[in-house]
């Protein structure tokens, strides 16, 4: 970090829109996090018994207004040193407009898994195979083919009203700007409806679920900045009137750009509310891996991995089962169980599986609770049961990565809880390091922004030596792996049951 009298130009203002908040801070041309000038807005999506995820696209905006009037507020002594805006989004957003630009539909988010039904439905008419070759993705609720199906089926009346379709970081630009910004290629590659090859709208899959191509607006591969913001929105924040306003960036780009160098061979690995694994390579790959995903994210370059619904959420979840405090040392807590020792097996499917199984019926199960059973023991175990998802993605992707490669850990959950980053690292059995960054998403933002406008380069692997180098327990490790076994053992019987 720096001061922001020390901080150098240009300086670049950052957003970040995610499932649980809206942060807005600022960096300089060396990517650093100016200090003191960071602002966090909370929100909460809305969730329905039928298995909707969604947020109000009006209150998402706000969060971001008032993250803004905080952070510029922080920075006022150096806002003539703003240069650009930078702002990564939650992925595969999808919100409705009418023709007069206004929100006619919540945003609907990629957790949302009303659309399940109609994901097993495409997948019955279409080869999956041939459908994720294309587009990268294959036919799953986290994707919009299954959701444009489900709202065509049981909200005829709302989409008749709908003029176009846009992501969430779309409809923000145009309250801001009043006019769209283009949509990136990796934006647009989260939607499941991207050929991967040609980076345009895959007309293949269009035409299967009746979706013209003009309802989706114009895929931007350049990335052309937005300037001139409309009022209020000028006079409020003078520093950011004629500021190049870059076009929105996935979270999960975001957050690896964020962590390690774009030219690194790495394997991220990273936990907040969701989990994944990736790794950024020369794109697009010759096959997509089985059980994984690949989102272009420019010319030459595409991001590889799979990724979990549920991560930290799941933690969240038992700490209010058990009335454990959010503000309680939960290391403390699982240290006193060992690896393994609590005699739980949970299935971490809240809303659906994602990597490396795809079912879209999974839902969270536990197996093994006796009366002794602890609030420990019970903590302990969700943590293990996201890091045997988490390792089974692992050990997929790094057979497509050099060997030489390197693991890096991020995300809030990992950054607070070392037992859990040791956990993944017993478990993928290599060595691993947390570089020092607070916030991986929002300085991934800014890092790409830089790299654009001709700013300072960006960090290289010498100023990211600097992080927490964790070694495997080979003991350990030969634990989870028994464990990993034995969670399998119930996802397929949980499976013949009818219970995925």
């Amino acid at each position: 970090m720096v001061q922001l009298q020390k901080a150098k130009a240009p300086l670049i203002v950052t957003l970040d829109v995610g499932s649980s908040s809206v942060r807005a801070s600022v960096y300089d041309g060396c990517a650093r996090r100016v200090c003191n000038t960071g602002s966090r807005v909370k929100h909460n999506l809305i969730t329905t018994r039928d298995g909707g995820v969604e947020a109000d696209p009006q209150r998402l905006v706000a969060c971001v207004v008032e993250a803004l009037d905080l952070t510029l507020a922080q920075a006022r002594s150096r806002e003539e040193s703003v240069a650009a805006v930078a702002v990564s989004v939650l992925a595969a957003s999808l919100v409705g407009l009418d023709a007069d630009r206004r929100a006619v539909t919540p945003v609907y988010t990629y957790a949302d898994v009303r659309n399940a039904e109609d994901a097993v439905g495409l997948r019955a008419e279409f080869d999956n195979s041939e459908v994720c070759d294309r587009t990268g993705c294959p036919l799953h609720a986290s994707y919009l083919p299954s959701r444009f199906r489900w709202l065509g089926r049981t909200q005829p009346h709302i989409t008749a009203m709908v003029d176009r379709w846009v992501s969430f970081g779309e409809y923000l630009y145009g309250c801001l700007f009043g006019r769209s910004c283009g949509l990136t290629v990796s934006v647009a590659a989260w939607s499941g409806l991207l050929d991967r090859r040609t980076m345009d709208w895959d007309p293949v899959t269009l035409d299967a679920i009746g979706i013209d191509p003009g309802v989706l607006g114009r895929v931007d591969v350049e990335g052309v900045p937005v300037r001139g913001l409309i009022e209020p929105w000028a006079s409020r924040w003078p520093a950011l009137g004629d500021a190049a306003w870059f076009p929105p960036l996935p979270d999960g780009m975001c957050s690896n750009i964020g962590t390690m160098p774009l030219e690194s061979q790495s394997i991220v690995v990273s936990i907040g509310t969701s989990a994944a694994v990736r790794a950024i390579l020369p794109g697009p790959v010759p096959t997509v891996p089985h059980g994984l995903w690949e989102y272009r994210i420019g010319s030459g370059r595409s991001i590889v991995g799979g990724a979990l619904t549920d991560g930290g959420s799941v933690t969240d979840w038992i700490a209010d089962l058990s009335d454990v405090e959010r503000s309680a040392d939960w290391d403390s807590l699982v240290g006193a169980v060992e690896p393994d020792g609590h005699g739980l097996t949970i299935l971490p499917f809240f809303t659906g599986e994602r990597s490396p199984g795809w079912n879209d019926a999974a839902r969270l199960t536990v197996h093994g609770v006796r009366r002794h059973t602890s609030s420990a023991d019970f903590m302990r175990a969700g943590m293990e049961a996201v890091t045997h998802r988490l390792a089974l993605i692992y050990n997929l992707l790094s057979a497509v990565v050099q060997d030489t490669h390197v693991v890096a850990l991020s995300g809030e959950a990992l950054r607070v809880s070392a037992q859990w980053a040791q956990m993944l690292t017993d478990s993928i059995g290599r060595r691993t390091m947390y570089p020092r960054v607070v916030e991986a998403s929002s300085r991934g933002a800014a890092v790409w922004v830089l790299s654009k406008i001709g700013g300072v380069r960006m960090l290289g692997d010498g100023e990211l030596a600097d992080g927490q180098v964790l070694l495997p327990d080979q003991a350990r490790g030969a634990v989870y792996r028994s464990a990993v076994e034995r969670q399998e053992r119930l996802y397929q019987r949980m499976a013949g049951f009818g219970g995925l």
